[in-house]
């Protein structure tokens, strides 16, 4: 996990940019049933991967955060 200051005349604060592991990338997309977007996961992929570049990926792909997240169940 990568942390830095973010600035300004008034005030500091915390921003943390969250990152993932390949494997972690591939093992979420298998659950979710898209087993060809987690083999290709794997194999290119940077790892760590931040959220942006997931993201970037993801939409490359028609894959958003929203449908990973209504395939687990959850509500966006």
């Amino acid at each position: 996990m990568l942390q830095a200051w973010k600035t300004s005349d008034q005030s500091k604060s915390l921003v943390i940019a969250m990152q993932y592991s390949r494997q972690q990338v591939a093992d979420m997309l298998r659950r979710c049933g898209y087993p060809q977007l987690a083999d290709e996961a794997a194999q290119v992929l940077p790892d760590p991967i931040d959220f942006d570049q997931l993201d970037k990926w993801g939409a490359e792909h028609c894959v958003t955060i929203n449908d990973l997240i209504s395939h687990m169940g959850g509500s966006p």
